[in-house]
């Protein structure tokens, strides 16, 4: 009997101890999430060189000492927010992809979930595509790379148009960067554009721009 309770009580200080681990991680990834959010606006209100952590620190009422325990320096932690933005862009764009089999509304799935997400998400688009692109191409050890693995999916959707016989042929690339051009060109109005870039302008404008695309790209 005294080895069950002892065995009973060991369970349950083993289970305290879980319940104590798993609430210290959940508490550390609300202060990343924190910290993360934080940053990504100080930093497009205050640009590259007036952006700092102390800044992040004040903002969400910790020490910089704090920041300095979860990121190294200001670009450790811009790219932690396009990491963490374009893994949530690439989840988005797979599922875009493969919502049809049709492989030209396949292409035009593609353009609408771009607009979408820099709607959605206008702090980490403009980091993403207009304040540090240069972070395109940049990898940290151990890490995959979701910036260039978001290219591949419109890629992989031109070629297939191609394959099927719905788009001329040419060079992937070219066509997939003139895509890319032209959903870009319209999601950076409509962030930037002010009070008269409505969104019925922006449905309009998308609607437009990827019929446009569509048709010209349109195996004759």
């Amino acid at each position: 009997m005294n080895a069950e309770r002892v065995k009973q009580h060991s369970t349950q200080a083993e289970r305290l101890r879980q319940a104590s681990r798993a609430r210290r991680q959940q508490q550390k990834e609300g202060l990343r999430r924190a910290i993360l959010d934080a940053a990504g606006g100080l930093f497009l209100q205050h640009g590259y060189e007036g952006f700092s952590l102390r800044q992040v620190a004040e903002r969400i009422g910790y020490s910089a000492t704090t920041i300095y325990r979860y990121f190294e320096n200001k670009d450790d932690l811009l790219f932690a927010i396009l990491y963490d933005g374009f893994l949530e862009f690439g989840r988005q764009l797979n599922a875009a992809a493969q919502s049809t089999r049709d492989p030209l509304k396949r292409i035009e799935a593609l353009g609408r979930a771009y607009v979408e997400f820099g709607l959605r998400n206008p702090v980490h688009y403009q980091l993403m595509f207009m304040q540090r692109s240069d972070f395109l191409f940049k990898r940290r050890k151990g890490q995959d790379q979701p910036m260039i693995d978001s290219f591949h999916i419109l890629q992989e959707a031109v070629k297939g148009a191609m394959d099927a016989g719905a788009m001329e042929r040419g060079d992937v690339d070219t066509y997939s960067h003139a895509i890319w051009a032209a959903v870009h060109g319209l999601t950076s109005l409509a962030i930037t554009g002010g009070s008269w870039f409505t969104p019925e302008l922006v449905q309009k404008s998308t609607a437009v721009t990827l019929r446009m695309v569509i048709e010209g790209l349109r195996q004759r």
